[in-house]
C-alpha cells in the first residue's frame, strides 16, 4: 500500500473527531445568509409592490385581492456559488510541539469544515479545490472525506472563491504562481496562515536539534537562543510578503495560533468570503 494512501486512512480515522470539532465551532458562529435574492429560481421569497414597469402579467392576483394593492410574487434566484477550500499536503503541517493540541492540518480541517457548514446552510455549494463540488445535506460529510485525500496542485475554477489553508513557510514565489493562476481565472478568496505557538514564540534554549516532519532533514544548534532573532525577522519578512501578496490579488489573509480560540478567525473569514459573494 502507497504512502499516500496510508496518510489518507489515518486521516480518515481522525474524521468523527475533526467533524464533532467543526460542528461545535459552526454553533458559536453568526449565521450566514448566502446570496438569496430575487430572480429566475423556482421557489418563493417574497412580495413586493407592483411598479408600472411590471405590466399586469406579473400582478400576483390573489395576494392582491386581500386589499387595494397590487403585489408581484418574487422567486429566490438560483445564483449559489462554490467554495472551495485546499488545505496544504506538506508534511509539516500536520505538527503540533505540543500533544495536548491539535495539529496545524486538525486545526486547519476543523475551520474548513466549519466554514462550510455555515456556507452549506445558506444555501451555497462547497467543495475541495480539485473534487467536484458538494450541495444538499450530507456535502459537509462528503466533503470532510475529500479533505482527506492528499492534494495536489488544480486548476482554479473561473470566479470561484477559494480559501488556502497552511502555514505558507512555501517560498513565497511557489504561493505567486499559485494565485496567480487563479487570478488569471477571476478566481478570489482568502488566505488562512495557521502557526503553532512554538513557531511563533520560538521557546528554545541550549542545544537544540530541529528535524522537518516527514522530511529526515535535521539541524543541530548549539545554542537555539542566539538564532531567535534571525528567526524572528525572517518569519516576519515571509508573512508581510504572503500578506501583500495576497492582498495584491484578491485574497485577503489572517493568521491564526492554535493555542488559540478557532472562533475569531472563523468570523474573520466569514467575512472575508461573504465579501467575495456581494
Amino acid at each position: 500500500m502507497s504512502n499516500a494512501r496510508l496518510d489518507a486512512l489515518n486521516l480518515a480515522g481522525d474524521l468523527p473527531g475533526v467533524l464533532l470539532d467543526a460542528k461545535r465551532l459552526a454553533a458559536s458562529a453568526p449565521g450566514v445568509h448566502g446570496r438569496r435574492r430575487a430572480g429566475q429560481g423556482e421557489d418563493f421569497w417574497q412580495y413586493r409592490d407592483h411598479r408600472a414597469e411590471d405590466g399586469a402579467r406579473l400582478v400576483d392576483w390573489r395576494r392582491s385581492a386581500r386589499g387595494d394593492r397590487f403585489f408581484v410574487r418574487e422567486r429566490e434566484r438560483e445564483a449559489a456559488q462554490t467554495a472551495w477550500f485546499w488545505i496544504d499536503p506538506d508534511a509539516g503541517f500536520n505538527w503540533t510541539s505540543d500533544p495536548q493540541r491539535p495539529t496545524k492540518l486538525h486545526r486547519a480541517r476543523t475551520i474548513a469544515l466549519a466554514t462550510a457548514i455555515l456556507l452549506s446552510r445558506g444555501g451555497e455549494r462547497i467543495g475541495a479545490l480539485g473534487q467536484p463540488p458538494r450541495a444538499g445535506a450530507r456535502a459537509v460529510d462528503r466533503l470532510a472525506i475529500d479533505l482527506t485525500a492528499p492534494m495536489r496542485e488544480a486548476e482554479a475554477p473561473s470566479n470561484s472563491c477559494i480559501v488556502f489553508f497552511s502555514d505558507f513557510y512555501a517560498p513565497v514565489a511557489t504561493w505567486r504562481e499559485r494565485l496567480l493562476n487563479c487570478a488569471r481565472a477571476g478566481a478570489s478568496g482568502a488566505l488562512v496562515m495557521i502557526a503553532d505557538p512554538a513557531e511563533e514564540d520560538f521557546p528554545f534554549r541550549g542545544r537544540t536539534l530541529f528535524q522537518a516532519p516527514g522530511r529526515g532533514g535535521e539541524v543541530l544548534i548549539g545554542r537555539a537562543e542566539a538564532a531567535q532573532t534571525s528567526y524572528t525577522e525572517r518569519l516576519a519578512a515571509q508573512r508581510r510578503d504572503i500578506r501583500a501578496l495576497g492582498a495584491e490579488l484578491g485574497f485577503p489573509a489572517l493568521l491564526h495560533r492554535t493555542d488559540h480560540s478557532a472562533s475569531p478567525a472563523l468570523s474573520l473569514l466569514l467575512a472575508f468570503v461573504s465579501e467575495r459573494y456581494g
